[in-house]
């Protein structure tokens, strides 16, 4: 019995467990609807669990309309829905929700109006435009929102000078006078205005826009990114055109080796056959006639013929050898310098009428034998040696 009253008891606590669970999740929805820039509604609120899946619904009183939402938001960790508002002016109307969950329960919230929850766009497009002859300084500016110009109140503030923050009902606000040497950095907000309705929110500050010494400064955000764009393209274009013209002026050297691989792999250092020349070309320089050859020597005058030798009497051939002119032939020097032609020396053999052994030079004195012919030089030295003995 004890264990079946144990068994009660656990179950009745797990059971109120995932009440309390259920119970606590769905208190702890808290949903805030705003209308932004009068365009849409827009109602968010923070999720516990994660698994848990909902489903909304809203309504205008005097519409009578229960719309589902047309399109869910996430953001982070909060679950929204926008709501598009047909006509501005049901702002001051009476706002429903309702919120079901998984387990079934139903969260409703009623919103008196919303003509205090109307969130406006920052404004744009901020320029800035400086007077020279009044030294005045204008700012202007644009707003998206759909309302009359007297609707909206823009605040206007000098980031270096927070404290000077003003009110204005136009889309244009001046400074004077103008410090030429002061840094102006203004930004724009804007909310509803208390004739149309007062809103306890202000949009978010507007890209700020700066101005400094004379002239227009406006410079906002986008500016930059143009500015960023075309340096880099200018850049760009600049690495580019210096590269060409490193490769127009300084071309890479070709690499031979890629033509003269056929050379080496399939003709086997054969040029003639790697060139393809024609076997017409190749016999047009083949000589087609054929001549013997010629062998030129120069002769050279023999010893007989530089100076004829005169007849010696038999008288004086034994007794005076000087006697005989031929004793003449090698004895003087300038003589012997012209014997250099005779091959050998027995081109210039001695005369019986003449047995002095010097009137031949020395063998050393003709190196050059073989421009002579021997033969010729041999029966001119016998006929010379014959005219004296027969004298």
């Amino acid at each position: 019995m004890t264990y079946i009253h144990t068994s009660r008891l656990y179950f009745r606590l797990l059971f109120l467990i995932l009440c309390f669970q259920q119970c606590s999740s769905a208190a702890a929805l808290s949903v805030q609807c705003k209308i932004i820039n009068v365009d849409y509604v827009e109602c968010i609120w923070q999720r516990n669990l994660s698994t848990m899946n909902y489903t909304f619904s809203s309504m205008f009183a005097n519409d009578g309309l229960d719309r589902g939402c047309p399109k869910y938001i996430l953001e982070q960790n909060y679950t929204g829905c926008r709501i598009p508002l047909k006509d501005q002016n049901l702002r001051f109307n009476k706002f429903i929700v309702t919120i079901y969950t998984e387990g079934k329960h139903t969260i409703s919230k009623t919103f008196d109006s919303l003509e205090r929850n109307v969130l406006l766009n920052p404004p744009y497009n901020l320029s800035v435009m400086w007077n020279e002859h009044s030294d005045t300084l204008s700012l202007y500016w644009n707003s998206s929102a759909p309302l009359r110009k007297t609707c909206i109140v823009y605040m206007v503030r000098n980031q270096k000078d927070p404290s000077q923050s003003l009110n204005v009902t136009d889309t244009s606000y001046s400074v004077s006078p103008v410090s030429q040497n002061k840094l102006y950095v203004f930004q724009v907000r804007s909310t509803v205005a208390d004739s149309c309705g007062s809103s306890d929110f202000w949009s978010d500050w507007s890209d700020p826009v700066e101005w400094s010494g004379t002239g227009n400064s406006s410079r906002p955000g986008w500016l930059y990114a143009i500015l960023s764009v075309v340096l880099l393209s200018m850049l760009g274009f600049l690495l580019w055109y210096c590269e060409r013209k490193k490769i127009l002026s300084l071309p890479v050297v070709p690499d031979p080796s890629i033509n003269l691989q056929d050379l080496f792999h399939k003709h086997d250092g054969n040029v003639e056959s790697w060139i393809h020349i024609s076997k017409e070309l190749k016999e047009a320089f083949q000589p087609d006639y054929t001549e013997p050859s010629c062998d030129v020597c120069e002769v050279l005058p023999s010893c007989d013929t530089i100076s004829k030798p005169e007849a010696c009497p038999e008288s004086k051939a034994s007794s005076d050898p000087e006697a005989c002119p031929q004793t003449e032939i090698c004895s003087q020097p300038e003589t012997c310098s012209q014997l250099k032609a005779c091959p050998e020396p027995e081109a210039c053999p001695e005369p019986e009428a003449c047995p002095e052994p010097e009137a031949c030079p020395e063998p050393e004195a003709c190196p050059e034998a073989e421009i002579c012919p021997a033969p010729q030089t041999d029966s001119s030295d016998k006929e010379n040696t014959e005219e004296p003995q027969s004298s």
